[in-house]
């Protein structure tokens, strides 16, 4: 292969990356709606670049579950389903939990003392986007506490779905020490070296979590109370 083929490769690679990257943080902040149709050709104007480029971003946007490739060049954005808001939310109540446990095990004073310092954040006043960000770094950093690199790759992609979610589900008004109370009890707890008990407060944060979050998405109309329904019982028909 010749010098020129291998820049050419490069310089590719390297548009698609950027596409795919700009696309990405468009849809997880809703600045790309869910359900939107997306158009290669748009894309590649857009960019000023070909469509090579956009086609191999948006197979790595597929391949996230972001998109969903069309006939004749077209794409979708996922849209919010139950399935979708099911499996992020299950997943999380099943990897939070262990984690936690994990962490009350493993932690040392050093990551102990950093999961203090990002729950004293949440003193400050704080948008939404902003909250979620601390909230990601703190439940990760529990993560690495874990020591298991595949829950922190877990949580990691987790934090990403939930935070397009959250966008669509919670105002971005300001706000003042939210969490920090049950976030501080889970801090006690790892540091006291107790996985049960930050387990259960783990448990429980979440599942206080999932709950209004599905009931955010119902009152905008995101999800309907019969699409829950039938989400149910079709869980229930394959256990």
């Amino acid at each position: 292969m010749t010098a020129e083929a291998r820049q050419d490769i490069a310089t590719h690679g390297s548009v698609s990356e950027r596409i795919y990257l700009g696309l990405r943080q468009e849809i997880m902040h809703c600045e790309i709606a869910p359900g939107a149709t997306l158009d290669a050709a748009s894309i590649a104007h857009r960019y000023e670049v070909s469509k090579t480029p956009v086609r191999d971003a948006m197979q790595k946007l597929a391949a996230d579950g972001l998109v969903t490739i069309l006939p004749r060049s077209g794409y979708r954005v996922a849209p919010i389903t139950f399935q979708a808001v099911h499996e992020i939310l299950d997943l999380r109540a099943a990897i939070g939990p262990h984690a936690a446990r994990q962490a009350a095990r493993y932690a040392t004073p050093a990551e102990v003392a950093l999961l203090r310092q990002i729950v004293s954040e949440y003193a400050a006043p704080l948008d939404i986007g902003a909250m979620q960000q601390v909230a990601r770094r703190f439940h990760i950093a529990i993560a690495r506490c874990s020591r298991n690199k595949r829950v922190v790759a877990l949580s990691e992609n987790l934090f990403d779905e939930l935070e397009r979610l959250l966008r669509f589900a919670i105002d971005f008004t300001v706000k003042t020490g939210e969490h920090s109370d049950e976030h501080t009890a889970l801090v006690d707890a790892i540091e006291a070296g107790d996985g049960d008990r930050a387990a259960a407060i783990e448990a429980d944060h979440i599942g206080h979590s999932r709950e209004f979050l599905i009931e955010r998405l119902m009152t905008l109309g995101y999800l309907s109370q019969s699409e829950i329904k039938l989400g149910n019982a079709a869980r229930s028909g394959s256990e």
